[in-house]
């Protein structure tokens, strides 16, 4: 009995260990290879134009088991003509529409039944800078669309020079937009200047959107509120897991320890329970000899 406690004390400590570490592994190399093939594709598009096409052949290897299906067609199915989709942490899509200068959301899957619900912007195809109420919103040929974990929605406003966000206060500008002329500038939102041909992304472990801006080989970061990254309450993480499988195996090792010396207890006391009792009944039968001994 001993030792089965002492094996299942040592699984729940390996248990805990090891997914403490593969936490901790997993934060710190999540956010580097990011940043890495961020910096190959700017790379690549800097360099491309300069290098002239190899003269070999192509060398294609096919792999079996794939098939492309076309799930919508044309423009009318949808309502949208989309130019970049971003999956949201919930399954839901959210759509640029370049052409039309909106954002909308698309529950999946794509059918020739699917439909586009409006996020912000006009189905018009009404152009312009301007914040606030999303309906009332326009923006101006966006390109980029991505979402944190509380549901804020970021866009990539590229002819606007701008990265705005749709959240519960409406549609704000946090980034570029004030000046008509791209260049390249960091500091304070009001401030910051993009090239005509940028694209952004939302890091979690570094709470934080990067901003592919491609015209000027760059990767520049713009930092988010801590409660827009907060994903721990509408999601189970790590930590949750391993509270968890803790609980389950202590509830158990406490369960099979509490049967072993709960019935060894139990068997003990009822033997010397037993042996009292014939004792008794022992005593009660030579008192009873003695007393008609005496009366004989």
């Amino acid at each position: 009995m001993r030792e089965t406690g002492a094996s299942l004390l040592y699984l729940i400590f390996s248990t805990i260990v090891s997914v403490y570490i593969f936490q901790i592994q997993a934060q710190a190399a999540t956010v580097a290879p990011v940043i890495k093939q961020l910096s190959s594709i700017l790379k690549w598009t800097a360099r491309s134009s300069t290098k002239s096409p190899l003269s070999d052949g192509n060398i294609l290897q096919f792999e079996n088991g794939y098939l492309v299906e076309t799930v919508v067609e044309g423009n009318n199915q949808l309502g949208v003509v989309p130019y970049s989709i971003r999956v949201s942490h919930d399954g839901e899509l959210f759509a640029v529409d370049s052409v039309n200068s909106n954002i909308v959301r698309i529950t999946p899957p794509l059918s020739q039944y699917s439909r586009a619900r409006l996020i912000a912007g006009s189905f018009r195809g009404y152009t312009g800078h301007v914040d606030g109420k999303p309906n009332n919103a326009r923006f101006d040929h966006p390109k980029g669309v991505t979402m944190d974990d509380k549901g804020n929605v970021y866009v990539a406003d590229t002819s606007n020079l701008a990265i705005r966000k749709i959240g519960e206060a409406g549609v704000t500008t946090i980034a570029g937009g004030k000046s008509s002329v791209a260049g390249y500038r960091d500091g304070p939102s009001e401030d910051a200047q993009f090239s005509t041909d940028f694209d952004e992304i939302y890091v979690r472990p570094t709470c934080s959107l990067l901003v592919v801006d491609r015209g000027n080989a760059a990767i520049p970061q713009i930092s988010l509120d801590q409660e827009d990254c907060d994903f721990h309450d509408s999601s189970v993480s790590s930590t949750d897991l391993v509270l968890v499988i803790s609980a389950i195996l202590i509830g158990y090792l406490v369960c099979i320890l509490q049967q072993g010396y709960g019935s060894s207890y139990f068997t003990k006391d009822k033997e010397e329970s037993d042996t009292i009792r014939s004792n008794k009944e022992k005593l009660t039968k030579s008192q009873t000899v003695e007393t008609v001994r005496e009366e004989q």
